[in-house]
């Protein structure tokens, strides 16, 4: 393997119409999605091998996660499917700045390691994992087993922040937990939603601030039309001002950016470097509903 991930895979069902409320959607369309999951896809279209250790259910949307999944040459010996819990659903609605969601779920909040999960982990190069990770005692558990693991076989090990109040369970807070997992982490690419979800709102110069005090590394703070911000504890920066010009949906371009970023450091290329992949995935992936987009054109890169 070159890259595993671990988290949430899902069904995410966007609303078919640029509304405020999702209560207000009359109709909404099936699309694959999870964050750790939709960075396997980005990355397998570019002929990085890849591997996913997540869980679904044996249920209808289970089976056509499953399928494209192997459609996609994505390695899913690390996949549970389980007869307890349902495949995860999250509605969202199709938006052109931070979408709104409602999440609905079972299996993520049960992740498992079957007995192949940690022998993949130990064939990689990079691991990325999310904050859906760390959001129950049991998963908890699971991540310290795989970022232990990762250490021992020196993988580049990136974490996405994704953090939402609503989703959390554990009954440690997130500020706690970040202490405890920061130590492992290479790179931590928050947004500015993550970063008040996580603080509360302040200013930016506080959340790189807030990071670094809990173990960060190397922080990209991403910023919607704004661009990015790439920190490190050495006190190196970089901005990477946004070129977009053509916005339709922005879900899955966080994935995006996190799926060009890895590109590069596959490539042998700085952090830095990497960040400008980063800003081309995501801005590819604004063209379109949902997080799949045309990577046919990046394969030049």
């Amino acid at each position: 393997m070159d890259f595993i991930s671990y988290g949430e895979v899902l069904i995410d069902l966007i609303s078919s119409d640029y509304i405020e409320n999702l209560k207000d959607s009359l109709s909404f369309k099936k699309y694959f999605g999870g964050s750790p999951a939709n960075i396997c896809i980005n990355l397998s279209k570019l002929n990085v091998k890849t591997a996913l250790i997540s869980k679904i259910g044996n249920d209808p949307f289970g089976k056509f996660i499953l399928e494209k999944l192997k459609k996609n040459n994505i390695n899913t010996s690390g996949m549970t499917i389980s007869e307890d819990n349902n495949t995860d659903i999250v509605t969202v609605l199709k938006s052109k700045k931070t979408p709104k969601f409602h999440a609905y779920r079972s299996s993520s909040l049960n992740l498992e390691l079957n007995d192949k999960a940690l022998d993949l982990v130990s064939q990689s190069k990079i691991l990325h994992i999310s904050s859906w990770a760390l959001s129950t005692d049991h998963n908890l558990k699971n991540t310290f087993n795989i970022l232990k693991k990762a250490k021992e076989n020196n993988l580049f090990i990136g974490f996405d922040p994704n953090y939402r109040k609503i989703l959390w369970k554990s009954s440690d807070n997130i500020i706690n937990i970040l202490k405890k997992i920061l130590p492992y982490i290479n790179l931590i690419k928050p947004s500015e939603d993550d970063c008040e979800s996580i603080f509360g709102k302040n200013t930016l110069d506080s959340y790189i601030n807030e990071f670094f005090s809990l173990g960060a590394k190397n922080i990209v703070l991403t910023l919607g039309e704004k661009g990015a911000i790439y920190i490190n504890n050495k006190n190196k920066s970089l901005k990477i001002p946004s070129t977009i010009k053509e916005v339709i949906d922005t879900t899955g371009a966080g994935d995006a950016f996190w799926s060009g970023i890895y590109y590069g450091i596959m490539n042998n290329k700085t952090i830095e470097d990497s960040l400008y992949f980063g800003r081309l995935f995501a801005e590819e992936s604004l063209k379109n509903i949902g997080a799949e987009f045309d990577i046919s054109n990046l394969k030049k890169l």
